[in-house]
């Protein structure tokens, strides 16, 4: 099944690019702005719902705030409550329906636990910073490509291994398949 909603952990998606939520915090908004604002084009892109969760637990007395920003669903935790949690929550609600961006081992735990589709926050930045040029010029180039999935190395088998040495195992070509739409 293919998911239908990207979920996003924030501050550990900020993180793996090098800025942690307290440089983002002590700099103000201005990081988190620009890092939604790409979200919603990247939303608008693949077609996709998207939601970021970011932690606000830590502010005395906020209750969870939702809006809704360039396409794209931003959520900030309750004063108590940590982004994994709600992340959790949302597994738990959608279940296959998801993709979860998070490096966190706990979330992507309960990810895989519930069917969701888990994509690595480092995994993400890269697909995220390609950009629409490189998906259209993949989508151009899909049709003239002939007996090879988009620049997928072959894999080497042992020698007592049955099937087709030079595909790749079912479930990397299912999970090229999914990422494929992110």
């Amino acid at each position: 099944m293919i998911p239908k909603h990207l979920i996003i952990d924030g501050y550990n998606v900020l993180g793996a690019m090098g800025l942690p939520p307290q440089k983002v915090v002590g700099q103000g908004e201005g990081h988190r702005d620009q890092f939604v604002a790409r979200l919603g084009r990247y939303s608008q892109e693949v077609h996709c719902p998207l939601t970021v969760i970011f932690d606000a637990w830590r502010q005395p007395g906020n209750l969870r705030h939702t809006s809704h920003q360039t396409g794209v669903t931003v959520m900030y935790t309750a004063e108590g409550e940590r982004a994994d949690q709600v992340i959790q929550q949302l597994i738990r609600q959608y279940g296959k329906e998801t993709a979860v961006v998070s490096s966190d081992l706990e979330v992507t735990n309960v990810a895989r636990a519930f069917g969701a589709f888990v994509i690595r926050s480092q995994e993400f930045l890269t697909r995220l910073h390609k950009g629409s040029r490189q998906r259209s010029s993949l989508q151009s180039a899909k049709g003239k490509l002939v007996g090879k999935d988009d620049g997928e190395d072959m894999p080497t088998r042992a020698k007592d291994k049955k099937g087709n040495p030079r595909k790749l195992p079912k479930k990397l070509r299912q999970r090229n398949r999914i990422m494929k739409r992110f």
